[in-house]
């Protein structure tokens, strides 16, 4: 076994005895599970602070990938470290660890960052909070003109805080990531397919659009571009969620025969 880790300078000493116990032995019981699912993540307090565990679940063909592929915990991490370079607000990151078997295979990895408490964008969309839309719009031009992209830029992954009427954005599950250097921008097309995840296709939407439209200086007319994007997004995704629910179904009542 080997295990492989990376931890931030301003992470506390006890952190690396921790990262070796948890990859090991697993979280403990005073630790509180905050989200469940594929991926497993935990509050615990540590040294007067509160950090955040995110531990990765894997399929065992994708366990094989990453004996030569970066892990989604190795580049939660490095991803952090450069929206912090450029301005951009995140968790700040701690550590991330890998856990390696035979011939490099990948057997388990976490991410460690601050841990944040914060709503997510969803909660201001389903109200329609104008004040926030506006405040998103000028925060996703500003992530496309420091050339960021965020593959999974969706209502939870985005992180709000209110304060009167001052808004600020975090960005969470960052593994999947895009950052273009000062000589390469992003085509149009890869900046309007970005913004098609956080929001159905409806009022709230049109508005948002426009309004970034206006903070990245395009001219109006790209707003018909943009809602025929999020439209053709929309369409594929209810066609996917269509033809899954249908599997679904027809596997069901195999196994029920």
């Amino acid at each position: 076994m080997k295990i492989v880790s990376k931890t931030s300078s301003n992470a506390p000493d006890i952190l690396s005895a921790l990262l070796t116990e948890i990859i090991e032995e697993g979280i403990k019981d005073d630790a509180s599970l905050i989200h469940s699912g594929r991926n497993k993540i935990w509050r615990k307090e540590i040294s007067g602070m509160t950090i955040a565990i995110k531990i990765y679940g894997y399929s065992p063909l994708k366990s094989i990938i990453y004996s030569i592929r970066k892990t989604k915990a190795r580049r939660a991490f490095e991803n952090a470290r450069a929206l912090i370079a450029r301005g951009i607000a995140t968790p700040f990151p701690l550590a991330f660890v890998e856990k390696r078997g035979f011939i490099n295979r990948l057997t388990g990895s976490m991410y460690i960052s601050m841990y944040e408490e914060t709503e997510p964008l969803e909660k201001y969309i389903d109200y329609g909070d104008r004040l926030v839309l506006d405040e998103f719009a000028r925060f996703t031009a500003l992530l496309h003109s420091k050339g960021i992209l965020h593959h999974d830029l969706n209502a939870t992954n985005v992180r709000v805080t209110v304060k009167d009427t001052k808004v600020t954005f975090s960005l969470i599950d960052i593994n999947r990531m895009k950052f273009a250097s000062k000589a390469v921008s992003f085509s149009l097309q890869e900046k309007l397919e970005n913004l098609t995840r956080f929001s159905n296709f409806d009022t709230s939407y049109r508005h948002f659009i426009t309004t970034y439209i206006k903070y990245s200086n395009l001219p109006t007319e790209i707003i018909k571009t943009a809602l025929e994007i999020k439209k053709n997004h929309d369409r594929k995704w209810h066609n996917r969620q269509r033809r899954k629910n249908f599997f679904k179904k027809l596997f069901h009542l195999k196994l029920n025969e």
